[in-house]
Formats: C-alpha cells, sequence, structure tokens
C-alpha cells in the first residue's frame, strides 16, 4: 500500500489531453442511480476540478437532479482516449455556492444561457416536444424576447460538486498489454492507493 495524490495526476491527465485535442477533455459521464436502483448514464461538461470536488452544473429541471437531491447514487467516468486512461470516481455530494453558479452563468455561450432560459420559461429538461422545429421555434421567440447579455441567471440553474473519496484509474497505453489499475481511497487528508488485478 503506498500513499500518492491521484487528483494531480488527473489534472495533468486533463491538461494534456487538452494539447493532443482529445475530445474527451472537457467532458465526463455521470451514471447514476436512484433511490429505486434505477440506473441512467449522461456526459456533461466538467467543468472544474478544485482538491477533490469535480463541478458539474445543471438545472434543477432535470431528472439528474432529482436523482441527485433524492439520495441516489452517482460515478463519474474520466476517459482520455488519446492517452487511454481512464478515472472512475465515487464518493459524496455537495451543492455549489448560488452566487458562484450565478456568476459562472454569465460567461457560458449564448447556446446554453437559451436553453436555460427555455427550462425557465417553456419546459423542464427532458420533456417531450413535438419536433425539433418546434424546440428551435421556442428558442428563436426567446432569443428575441430576453437581451442574453443584460440578464440574470435563471433561478434553476445550479451546480453540484461531486467530492471524490475513491478513485479507480486503469491505464490501457502499456506496450506489454498489461493494463495497469490502481486504487485510491480517501483515508483523512490522505489517498492511500492499492493495486488492482486489471
Amino acid at each position: 500500500m503506498t500513499s500518492r495524490h491521484p487528483i494531480t495526476q488527473i489534472k495533468n491527465d486533463r491538461t494534456d489531453a487538452r494539447k493532443l485535442d482529445d475530445p474527451n477533455a472537457d467532458t465526463c459521464v455521470l451514471a447514476l442511480s436512484d433511490k429505486d436502483g434505477k440506473a441512467s448514464v449522461r456526459t456533461l461538461v466538467l467543468r472544474e476540478i478544485r482538491a477533490n470536488h469535480f463541478l458539474v452544473f445543471m438545472n434543477q429541471s432535470s431528472p439528474k437532479w432529482k436523482i441527485l437531491t433524492e439520495g441516489g447514487d452517482y460515478e463519474l467516468l474520466l476517459w482520455y482516449p488519446t492517452m487511454q486512461r481512464q478515472y472512475r470516481i465515487s464518493g459524496t455530494l455537495a451543492f455549489v455556492d448560488e452566487e458562484f453558479v450565478k456568476s459562472s452563468w454569465l460567461r457560458r455561450p449564448k447556446g446554453s444561457k437559451l436553453l436555460d432560459l427555455y427550462y425557465e420559461h417553456r419546459g423542464d429538461q427532458s420533456s417531450l416536444i413535438d419536433s425539433r422545429a418546434e424546440l428551435v421555434d421556442q428558442i428563436t421567440g426567446l432569443r428575441q424576447e430576453f437581451k442574453l447579455d443584460d440578464i440574470a441567471a435563471p433561478t434553476k440553474v445550479a451546480g453540484v460538486e461531486l467530492v471524490a473519496t475513491k478513485i479507480e484509474m486503469l491505464d490501457l497505453n502499456r506496450e506489454d498489454r498489461i493494463h495497469d489499475r490502481q486504487l485510491f481511497m480517501l483515508e483523512g487528508d490522505e489517498w492511500i492507493s492499492q493495486y488492482l488485478v486489471p
């Protein structure tokens, strides 16, 4: 058993992935299990990594928000194909300060802002619509109704921090094809690592 810091490794890998134009450098896959054990999975933008906190934004009208706030469980997956390395991350949940979320929202792309306005004024995320054309028409209406540079963040904009206490790293980029797999567990302020059979 050894002591290492997997967060530093993840941050370094993410930086390298960006330099390599890795399509997954700024995304993550969030797997959820609701309180009844029903599983779901989706791809999200990974906004930031602070200490062992992995920050993602979401809308309170989304199914994922409901699962997380009603006691569901999660696992976060980071996969960098340019390096053939993946991280599976699990732990606890913390909610991002509302003021930070609202100030961050002001820097979001216009398309993302328009979707948040849609969730606020037209319909919840994942709700049914008749066609994509209907969605585009309603977004066009919102674009005319609101001046995006002058409005504050809608009330349902939120952020969560997935607080890692367990990280599993799998490195497939080995010439001998014997993959490197390590488990990191947070004990107090220290990460303890062990090797796993791949």
